[in-house]
Parts: C-alpha cells; sequence; structure tokens
C-alpha cells in the first residue's frame, strides 16, 4: 500500500498550483464588462456629429439661395422713380404788351401764319349779260430781302413765268423779315389782291410764283417775290345775268363759308405750342367769280387768304414772367394751363409789324427743367447726393423725392432706363 503513495504525500490536494498560470475569475468578469461598455460609447458622439454637419450644410444653402435671389431682384426689379415739385406762381398779367415780327433782346416775338381758302354757290340766272373782265385773285407777297418794311406803290407789276401781268390797286407795305439768332432770315409777308392787265379767260391761272418787273436790277428781284393759290374770273362774252339782290346774298354766303373754313384750318395748322392772337387776323377777299352753271343757273365763287398773327406759349409766359415775377432771370417757363389766359390785340401797326397786345384772366406760370438731364445727373450715383444733384436744378425744382427699388440699394440705377421722374405738386 506504501508504495502506490507519491513520495513526499503528493496528493492532488496537496500539489501547489503556481500563481502565475491563474486566471481568476473574477478578472475574466471585469474584462468582458470592460470590454461591452467601449462599443456603446462611441455610437452617442458620432451620431450628434452627423447632424450638427447637416445643419451647417443646410444653413449654407439657404444663405447661397437668399443672395442668388437677392442678386435676382436686384436684376430685374431695380429702378428708381423720383417725384419733382416744380416752382410756379399765379399772376396777374400787364395791362399791354408789345408783340413785335423783328424782337430786340427780352421782347415778345410773333410770326405770320397764311392761310387761303375758296367757297362757291349757285344763283338762279336772268336772262344773259355781254362782259369783258378781268381776271383776279389773292397773292401773298413776301420780303426775304431784310429786316427793313418795303413799300410797294399802286399799279405793282407782279408777272407770271408766261410773261402775262397782274397788278395791285392800292400801296401796300410787306413787313421785314424774321432774323434767328443762327442768322437764318425768315421773309415777312402780307396779302393783296393782283388784277389781270387785259380781260378774258386766258389770264385765269391756278398756283403761281410771280417776279417783281421793277426790282428786276435789284438784289431784291430774288428776295422779294409773291404767291398765288389760283386767279379766276377772267371772261369776255354772253353769260347768265343775277340781280343785285341776289349776288348781295350770295356774296354775305360766301364769306361765311370762307370765314368758317379759315377758322378752322388755322386752328387744325397752328404749330403746336402756339396759340392765335385773336384780333390779329387779316382777311383779303378775291372779287366773286362768275361762271355759266346748268339749267339757268351761275356759279359764283370767291377765295379769301387771311393773316394770322401767332405767338409761342413759351415765349408769352417768358414776356409775362419778366414783367410779373420779382428775380426773374430769363428761366424755362410755360403756363400749366394756356387757356386761363385770353390774349386780343389792342391796336396793331402793320408796316412795322407791331401788335399791341392786351390779356385777361390770372395764368400759372410754371418752371420747366431738363428731365433727361436729370436723369443723367442720377444715373450710378449715391443716394446720399440726392440733395446736392437737385440744387443744380433750381430755381425751376423746388423739392422732389426719390424712391430706389430694391430699398437696400444705396445708389441709383446705372441705367437711365430706369429712372423714372413724374411731376409731382408745383410749389
Amino acid at each position: 500500500m506504501q508504495d502506490m503513495v507519491p513520495r513526499g504525500d503528493r496528493s492532488i490536494r496537496n500539489i501547489p498550483i503556481s500563481t502565475g498560470h491563474r486566471r481568476p475569475r473574477v478578472q475574466e468578469e471585469v474584462y468582458e464588462e470592460e470590454y461591452t461598455a467601449p462599443q456603446q460609447t462611441p455610437q452617442i458622439p458620432r451620431r450628434r456629429r452627423r447632424r450638427g454637419g447637416l445643419f451647417i450644410w443646410l444653413l449654407l444653402g439657404i444663405i447661397v439661395i437668399a443672395g442668388v435671389l437677392g442678386l435676382l431682384l436686384s436684376t430685374l426689379f431695380a429702378g428708381a422713380k423720383i417725384t419733382v415739385h416744380a416752382r410756379s406762381a399765379t399772376v396777374t398779367p400787364p395791362a399791354a404788351l408789345d408783340a413785335k415780327i423783328n424782337p430786340g433782346q427780352g421782347e415778345l416775338a410773333y410770326t405770320s401764319m397764311t392761310v387761303t381758302r375758296a367757297a362757291t354757290t349757285s344763283v338762279q340766272a336772268s336772262g344773259t349779260k355781254q362782259v369783258s373782265r378781268a381776271a383776279s385773285g389773292v397773292i401773298t407777297i413776301y420780303n426775304g430781302a431784310g429786316t427793313e418794311v418795303q413799300r410797294l406803290i399802286a399799279n405793282t407789276r407782279f408777272e407770271a413765268p408766261d410773261g402775262k401781268i397782274y397788278r395791285i390797286r392800292q400801296s401796300i407795305t410787306v413787313p421785314g423779315g424774321t432774323k434767328a439768332a443762327n442768322g437764318t432770315l425768315t421773309p415777312g409777308s402780307t396779302s393783296a389782291t393782283v388784277y389781270a392787265d387785259s380781260p378774258g379767260a386766258e389770264y385765269n391761272r391756278g398756283e403761281t410764283r410771280f417776279t417783281i418787273p421793277g426790282f428786276k436790277e435789284d438784289p431784291k428781284y430774288t428776295t422779294m417775290y409773291a404767291e398765288g393759290k389760283s386767279i379766276v374770273g377772267g371772261f369776255v362774252g354772253a353769260e347768265p345775268s343775277v340781280s343785285t339782290s341776289d349776288l348781295t346774298k350770295a356774296q354775305t354766303m360766301l364769306r361765311t363759308q370762307l370765314e368758317s373754313a379759315i377758322a378752322t384750318a388755322v386752328s387744325s395748322q397752328i404749330p403746336e405750342g402756339s396759340v392765335p392772337i385773336a384780333g390779329a387776323f387779316d382777311i383779303v377777299y378775291a372779287d366773286i367769280a362768275q361762271t355759266p352753271g346748268a339749267n339757268n343757273t351761275a356759279t359764283l365763287s370767291q377765295s379769301a387768304t387771311a393773316a394770322v398773327g401767332i405767338v409761342k406759349i413759351n415765349d408769352l409766359a417768358a414776356a409775362i414772367a419778366r414783367k410779373t415775377v420779382t428775380g426773374y432771370n430769363g428761366e424755362a417757363v410755360t403756363f400749366t394751363n394756356s387757356a386761363a389766359l385770353n390774349i386780343a390785340t389792342a391796336s396793331t401797326t402793320k408796316p412795322t409789324g407791331v401788335l399791341n397786345l392786351r390779356f385777361s384772366g390770372n395764368p400759372t406760370l410754371i418752371w420747366q427743367y431738363d428731365q433727361n438731364a436729370l436723369i443723367g445727373a442720377l444715373v450710378g450715383k449715391e443716394k446720399s447726393s440726392f440733395e446736392s444733384i437737385l440744387k443744380t436744378f433750381e430755381p425751376a425744382i423746388t423739392g422732389a423725392e426719390a424712391e430706389v427699388r430694391p430699398f437696400w440699394q444705396r445708389s441709383f440705377p446705372s441705367d437711365p432706363q430706369k429712372i423714372t421722374v413724374i411731376a409731382g405738386a408745383s410749389q
């Protein structure tokens, strides 16, 4: 029994176990807990970092989109509206004012416009009569020789291109021409009735330009001339006889037609920006011309030429401002409503071309400014310079407001087409 017992009493209970190879269970449990914990902790911060990055990118996207939209708005909807208040003054015009064909510095100018019209009517005839009648008609005589008036004596000859001669029966005075600032001369003019040198239908003619033989050896031969619309009525032979009473009635009817036709023509032909001067109408009537009509009637015709005095509205406004506005220094002015001023002639001196005008009403003057110049001065300028720019347009502009789009723009558009100027209440 002893041989089976290990030496030294080495029972399994007594065999020592080296501490270096022993793995305590407690340590293994701790190791597993430490291994599991790190797998859970990094997941939390990773999720937080992803959410923060998405927010930043979203914010950047919004900023970019807003910037692009702002740029588009600035480009597509950019503009400026300027509301301008012009200077104005309600005045009482002077009692009288002279207007001249050839005004001096600071004087009022007027011009003459010529209008010719014709009318016809038929009357019952009673038998026939023998006549020998010279043709006649109204001509307009032009003086382009200078600014001095030219007097033409009675029986002054006017020659047609075919050599036929026509004469005036009364002396006339032709106003001198009007010289512009650049030296250009606009001929003065007047109208008169001329009569053929001999009776007969061969002297009847349509529109014609006449020379003045009396000036043939003078430079005025080319600068003074006459123009006529028609010369009619020449006849030798038997024609329908018209009673004196019927002729008088026809003449009244013809004149009424002519006056109406001339008034209509004047109103339609007045240049824009001008007004006629009431009482400055000078109408010359041609003799009544008679021709045979159908069914024992006679056709009566007559022409008339009117010389109408007209004045430019702005020139008239400036002339009145010189007389009524303290401190007026020749600035451009006009009327807010020219119809508020009535103009007529108190007297006229035809040989010297002077019209003495009288007025009624209380018109309002308004100062004018160059709208394009204002826009040009504002193009691309800072909004802060608006007031100083306006001062350069005084006294015509007394105030203005500017609205720039979009509101954050600090300067006016660089494109003049995007700047609009509108009129505000005058001050």
